[in-house]
């Protein structure tokens, strides 16, 4: 286009010289027909833009990450006019139409329609425009072109998809002996108690235990909750420009089904933790609103379908209050009696190396995924019981963890 452009600036100058040195009927002729081209290719450019349709299609607007779904658009010319140069630009960050010709141009007679069948497929969780996302239209000497933008785009709800691990790069795995003692029971003096943490029931306090010590002493059993898995993720929205923050997001709800989907394979039940802000009630009076952990469960495989429905409904938000939940995650009995706490974060703070040495001091294996663009692990806390593992957006998760 740019080259025609120039040639015909070339080409006019080259009239307007002759017209003005020689004129004569043919000299004139061939500068009005010249000047006539510009009103001309606009008057073009404007009937396509007012009488060009599109039709697109996606089978589902509820999908998986990297679910094929069929999708399918029409081109549509609604006038006598031939229309010709019409280019789709589509929707390529967050996803991908397969087997679509780069940069094909179109040319529809008066009243055709061209149709485009495929599938549509999505590499984020998220909610995105997707489809095709504006229309180049460009006249018959390619001189000029304007833009049609689809004031509809296409939208569709993309939950995460779970991907299958064989093991965990982690040195304390449960899965390997998922009927080990766990060791910090033979901690304290008796191997059945440990003191009493805010939220233990009042049924498994030691009572003559805790007279003889002091302080309140609860039972320890070995039920199903000793030897779970317990799961913190960090909810805090990393920026407002969402070409930054789906694929971080996306990445750090594949880590937590990942994690469940390993542990259910082994009847090991799994504890995600998540904060989000409440309504106010002066409790924090920093900002006004309440902070509270959300909890979802999953027992086994055959949980996994409602774990993946529920962890997809999770909501990531810009409100600074990671530092919170924290600190409430140090003292959750979830996570001081499991067997290993896995924190998916995606920044750090000395609240959280302050949880993370809480954590330790109570003989917690921590395993910490830190996701982002470019995660400096050095902020964390280094602590003998730990494991740190940075996590780009797009690595591969069957190599990472």
């Amino acid at each position: 286009m740019r080259r025609n452009r120039i040639i015909y600036y070339i080409l006019c100058i080259a009239a307007i010289v002759l017209a003005s040195l020689y004129g004569g009927p043919i000299t004139y002729s061939i500068l009005f027909g010249l000047l006539l081209i510009t009103p001309v290719s606009f008057a073009y450019l404007l009937t396509v833009y007012a009488f060009f349709k599109l039709y697109q299609v996606v089978q589902s607007k509820h999908i998986s990450v990297y679910e094929p779904v069929p999708y399918y658009f029409i081109l549509q010319n609604e006038y006598l006019l031939n229309f010709c140069h019409i280019r789709t630009d589509m929707y390529t960050t967050f996803s991908y139409i397969e087997k679509m010709p780069v940069n094909k141009e179109y040319e529809l007679l008066p009243y055709e329609s061209a149709r485009y069948d495929t599938r549509l497929i999505c590499r984020y969780r998220g909610d995105y425009k997707v489809g095709i996302k504006d229309i180049t239209i460009t006249d018959y000497l390619r001189l000029f072109k304007i833009t049609y933008h689809v004031p509809e785009p296409l939208g569709v709800v993309v939950a995460p998809r779970i991907i299958k691990l064989t093991s965990l790069r982690i040195e304390n795995d449960p899965a390997r002996n998922s009927f080990m003692e766990n060791p910090r029971l033979s901690q304290d003096f008796d191997a059945a108690v440990r003191d009493y943490v805010p939220g233990d029931p009042v049924k498994g306090i030691h009572q003559k235990l805790s007279a003889r010590a002091g302080k309140l002493k609860s039972r320890l059993t070995y039920g199903e909750e000793k030897q779970g898995i317990a799961i913190f993720l960090d909810t805090d929205r990393i920026s407002i420009d969402e070409y930054k923050f789906i694929p971080v997001e996306n990445k750090c709800l594949e880590i937590v089904l990942a994690l469940a989907n390993y542990f259910a394979a082994f009847s090991i039940t799994t504890t995600m933790k998540y904060y989000r802000s409440g309504a106010s009630d002066g409790s924090s009076p920093e900002k006004g609103k309440q902070i509270r952990l959300e909890e979802l469960k999953c027992r086994g495989l055959d949980e996994m379908e409602r774990f993946l429905g529920e962890t997809s409904t999770v909501q990531f938000r810009d409100n600074g209050d990671s530092w919170q939940a924290a600190r409430m995650i140090s003292k959750d009995p979830v996570f001081r009696n499991c067997l290993v706490a896995f924190l998916v974060v995606t920044g750090t703070c000395a609240q959280l190396n302050e949880t993370l040495n809480e954590l330790s001091m109570s003989g917690v294996h921590c395993v910490i995924y830190y996701v982002g663009y470019e995660p400096d692990t050095s902020e964390i806390l280094p602590l003998q019981n730990q494991t740190v593992i940075p996590v780009h957006p797009e690595d591969d998760l069957q190599k990472v963890m």
